[in-house]
């Protein structure tokens, strides 16, 4: 376990947290203050915000926040978004009985990573936006009981599925109230249900997917200024992103290929009408190319789209990702 202080020197070791420099060069602004200018619509000459997010060996505890804030300092990127990692346990859902294991969560069940959440916080939320990820009720369910179960369960008796995802609504609520008393800037809000592979139950998304999403993430979008809609293809691919249109969120995080068509940047600045975050693919370059080649590719991702981008991946990076790659990444974008 890493004491306290070795997460703040770490950061002051690498600029990216301790410093308070003159406000007379743009150079010198502090990840928030550029975060703010670019979400407001203006620009810093040819920096690009950059900005990758990957899944740690901690899932809470001391450990989790120190690996958060060194993916942070080493990489110089303009957000942090804080992970995930409280799951159900699994559970084999053979008979209507065995929904019976699925009861409501007490108020404090998302104690463990709120605690990671504030800590992160208190660090670095003066120098750099803090968002937490919350899953949707559907994706805590599907980790829970799987794919198939869900399937099935959905065709066959789908009031226990709502039941289910009522429950974990409630909790997600409770998770992104107290994330935001403990001053997030925002929140990173996935979905799934929409892929390809969920077509075949009429009215899926429109029944067990839509109404669930919109409710945890209009609170999440609720009192904050940068929330990132991610719309995850982890599990499938899409074949039309029209209906998270509406979607709430400040920045959109989207497939790089949707109906078997490469997805570009800018086809989700135009589509969804707001900041788009990616341009790399997760198992792409970023993983397997050497510093070099992921500046080129990163340079010419932004001459491919000069529109409202942040460079980033479509979702989650290996977290074997050579921290040389990402680094490399986030000063291309940067003009360095």
């Amino acid at each position: 376990m890493k004491p306290i202080h070795l997460f703040i020197a770490s950061l002051c070791l690498l600029g990216t947290a301790c410093q308070q420099p003159p406000k007379e060069s743009n150079a010198q602004l502090t990840k928030r203050e550029i975060m703010q200018d670019f979400l407001s619509g203006k620009k810093h000459g040819d920096y690009v915000p950059a900005a990758f997010f990957m899944h740690f060996p901690a899932g809470v505890g001391r450990d989790a926040v120190y690996y958060h804030i060194r993916h942070l300092a080493s990489s110089d990127m303009d957000l942090l978004k804080v992970q995930f990692e409280q799951h159900q346990p699994n559970i084999n859902i053979e008979t209507a009985k065995d929904w019976e294991q699925i009861r409501p969560l007490p108020r404090d069940f998302y104690a463990p990573t709120v605690g990671v959440v504030k800590e992160v916080v208190n660090i670095v939320g003066h120098n750099t936006m803090v968002l937490p990820t919350i899953y949707s009720p559907f994706q805590v369910l599907r980790m829970q009981i799987g794919i198939p179960a869900v399937i099935r369960w959905a065709k066959e008796d789908p009031d226990q599925v709502l039941r289910a995802l009522n429950i974990y609504k409630e909790a997600l609520l409770n998770f992104a109230s107290d994330c935001k008393a403990a001053g997030v800037d925002g929140f990173f809000t996935p979905t799934q249900g929409g892929e390809v592979i969920y077509g075949e139950i009429p009215d899926f998304y429109e029944k067990f997917i839509r109404p669930f999403d919109l409710e945890v993430m209009t609170a999440c979008n609720t009192g904050t200024h940068c929330n990132i809609l991610h719309i995850c293809d982890w599990e499938g691919p899409y074949d039309d992103l029209a209906r998270f249109a509406s979607y709430p969120g400040q920045i959109v995080n989207a497939p790089n290929v949707v109906a078997g068509q490469p997805f570009t940047p800018a086809d989700a600045e135009k589509r969804f009408n707001r900041i788009a975050l990616g341009g790399l693919e997760r198992k792409g370059i970023i993983t397997t190319g050497t510093p070099d080649e992921v500046t080129a590719a990163v340079k010419q991702i932004i001459q491919d789209n000069p529109g409202r981008l942040i460079i980033g991946a479509e979702c989650t990076i290996d977290g074997r990702t050579p921290t040389a790659n990402i680094r490399a990444a986030v000063r291309a974008a940067h003009g360095k």
